[in-house]
């Protein structure tokens, strides 16, 4: 406790504790978290990041210390922090005080469960300097030096402390939760053709899961989650600031998600460990996407497996003196191909841009918008002719300010670097090629996509009366001495309200005519249906939709997390206001087909047959990389079956639709129908 020369002046004044109160609590052994690795021990504290009312906790250790302002500021500190078993580490003492009371009370409003809301403090020489028993000539608050961490956990764990802030949450609790499946890879090692490769993260991933106890994520306090990602962050194996087992356990994530059997598995783990890693087929696939043919290229991808993906990163250089980003997208011949998440959000976002042009270029990344408010990793791949691609991961900090740009990399292009350079391989390599090759031309053959018509679904077609007006006299007459028909029970009206009610209320498939139903086309994203044709059934579905994005971008399949900024325009060969002639469903999804739409002709809108990775079966899964290729090689054809062509808009991803039933307007909701 301090003399009179170091008493803080408080302004609103509580009931002072007794001395004696104060002893109890100056001095106390500290009961820290720990993770035992190889005989070595690390200890550490858990802080929550939201701080005790500030007044209220200021008086309550004022009144505790005499006003020493020292011991009010580590009082307030040290009543926060969770130690072994999610415990608190101060004010634990059996005191019946009411200061000590009140501070007890207002720490337990502070929980959370979510490891985003706490920062981990290491237990080491350094925390014991910041919190010394003496200042000067003065005893304060403290804790006992009986233990500290091992030094090289310590400072391997500070390097690795990127990966505690929550980012990766979602990557951890995929390998807690998953110990089955993880069971299931480790045990076709054997059979892989690079086991060694995948050996060490499964190893490290099947540990981490059994520290879990059979406990699921969800439900674990906060501590048990900490205590696990430490675990994971000083085992496995680690370069500097990155967790290698930690990157490499995006790929089992995936392994979990996508493979649906042995055989599926086996191919996929052997794909992904070819030279040509996952991320660069996934860069090389967004670039395929957007038709980006440069031989050089900076690409930054964000919100890889769960990470934040909301927050609005932008890839910046500086060509001939001139800024190249967003809002100047090219400059000499250089240029950014696409931008992403300005104003919509994609679940995946990237953006590239292609060098195309002699110099050295620094490569620069700002958050222009943190929507995530947390730290946002993010990978910059280059790519260039000929040459191994290169890979640098960063970490956007949620408290680094907007526009203080991010030097990533430096890139040096070379007069050789824009020249295509043809592909070398081994004879090993040829040979295996050409095996590859033959078995594609026997599964797939020459794949096409045709427009689908309605002879390739069951379209359900709207019913179109002819109106009151249209009938004659005798008729209404007639239909007067009808008896009226029953009301329909709460359960058919409710039914109605429904989409799937008032899609039947307007078809032929529902009850009674339902009478001219248009859309405003501004109001809907254009989309069409293929049919594809291979020479085996390699396919799970014939039937594929595809729809638009934003223009300019080829089709993709349909997405319900990501509104599309796309819209039906005088291309599709539609009035502003157009006919909708009937729904099909699509895989558990509503199509609207509009009548005499066709497929567009203009450069904004470029076509593509349909061929999603996802729609591949299993057994095939290897050909994927090739399959997707043809999305935008194959265009669809037309279909010489009989009815029309199945154009128009995918009902998703919306949560509002807006029709005109007999030039009145109906909002349908995901729900609901309002009118």
């Amino acid at each position: 406790m301090a003399s009179d020369g170091e008493w803080e002046m408080v302004g609103e004044k509580q009931v002072e504790s007794p001395p004696e109160v104060y002893a109890q609590i100056e001095s106390n052994s500290l009961k820290a978290a720990s993770v035992q690795v190889n005989g070595k021990t690390l200890l550490y504290l858990l802080r929550p990041k939201k701080a005790l009312p500030k007044t209220a906790a200021r008086l309550c250790s004022a009144n505790l210390s005499t006003r020493c302002s020292t011991c009010i500021k580590r009082i307030r500190s040290f009543a926060q922090l969770l130690g072994a078993e999610g415990k608190h580490v101060y004010l634990r003492e059996e005191l019946d005080d009411a200061n000590v009371n009140a501070l007890r009370s207002m720490r337990r409003q502070i929980k959370s469960s979510d490891p985003a809301d706490y920062r981990l403090v290491l237990v080491d020489e350094k925390f014991f300097k910041a919190n010394p028993k003496e200042v000067g000539p003065f005893c304060h608050v403290h804790f006992l030096q009986e233990e500290i961490s091992d030094a090289q956990l310590s400072e391997r764990l500070k390097k690795l402390k990127n990966y505690l802030n929550g980012s990766f949450e979602n990557r951890f609790q995929r390998l807690v939760n998953g110990p089955s499946s993880l069971k299931v890879i480790q045990d076709v090692l054997p059979d892989l053709v690079r086991p060694d490769h995948w050996r060490g993260v499964v190893t490290w991933a099947v540990n981490l899961s059994a520290r879990a106890e059979g406990r699921a994520w969800p439900e674990m306090a906060v501590h048990q989650k900490f205590d696990l990602m430490v675990y994971a962050m000083l085992t496995g194996r680690a370069s500097d600031a990155v967790h290698l087992e930690m990157q490499q356990a995006a790929n089992l994530v995936d392994f979990m998600d996508s493979a649906e059997s042995r055989e599926a598995l086996k191919a996929m783990m052997d794909d992904r460990s070819k030279p040509e890693t996952y991320q660069v087929s996934r860069v090389a696939e967004r670039l395929r996407e957007n038709r980006v043919a440069s031989l050089c290229t900076v690409t930054l991808m964000w919100g890889l497996d769960g990470a934040p993906h909301q927050s609005d990163l932008d890839i910046h250089t500086v060509v001939n003196g001139t800024e190249l980003y967003y809002a100047n997208k090219q400059v000499g011949k250089c240029k950014l191909d696409f931008d992403a998440n300005a104003s919509s959000i994609e679940k995946h976002p990237a953006e590239n841009i292609s060098l195309n042009q002699v110099g050295t270029f620094e490569i620069m990344v700002n958050n222009f918008n943190n929507r995530d408010k947390k730290d946002v990793p993010f990978k910059m791949t280059v790519r260039k002719s000929g040459q191994e691609v290169a890979e640098h991961e960063g970490t956007w900090p949620r408290t680094r300010a907007k526009d203080n740009k991010m030097t990533v990399c430096r890139v040096t292009v070379l007069p050789e670097d824009l020249v295509e350079k043809p592909v070398e391989l081994s004879e090993a390599e040829q040979k295996k090629l050409a095996a590859k090759e033959a078995e594609w031309s026997k599964l797939f053959g020459e794949p096409r996509a045709l427009l689908a018509s309605e002879a390739d679904v069951e379209l359900r077609l709207v019913s179109q009366s002819n109106g009151y007006a249209a009938k004659g006299a005798q008729q209404r007459f007639q239909e007067l001495l009808q008896p009226k028909a029953k009301r329909r029970c709460l359960a058919e009206r409710c039914k109605a309200e429904e989409l799937d009610g008032f899609i039947q209320r307007v078809t032929s498939m529902g009850e009674g005519a339902a009478g001219r139903l248009e859309v405003d086309i501004r109001n809907f994203a254009p989309a069409y249906i293929t049919r594809l044709e291979t020479a085996t059934d390699v396919l799970k579905s014939k039937i594929v939709v595809n729809v638009f994005q934003r223009k300019f971008e080829l089709p993709q399949a349909p997405r319900g997390d990501e509104p599309s900024s796309a819209r039906l325009d005088a291309s599709w060969g539609l009035q502003p206001r157009a006919t909708v002639r009937g729904f099909v469903k699509v895989h558990a999804q509503w199509f609207m087909v509009l009548e005499n739409a066709c497929l567009p002709a203009q450069q904004e809108w470029p076509l593509a047959g349909g061929m999603y990775p996802t729609n591949l079966k299993p057994e095939v899964h290897q050909h994927r990389s090739k399959w997707a290729s043809f999305h935008s090689l194959v265009q669809p054809e037309a279909n010489r079956r009989r009815g029309g062509s199945l154009i128009g808009s995918m009902l998703l991803g919306f949560p509002k639709f807006y029709f005109i039933l007999d030039g009145k307007q109906v909002t349908v909701n995901a729900n609901t129908v309002t009118q």
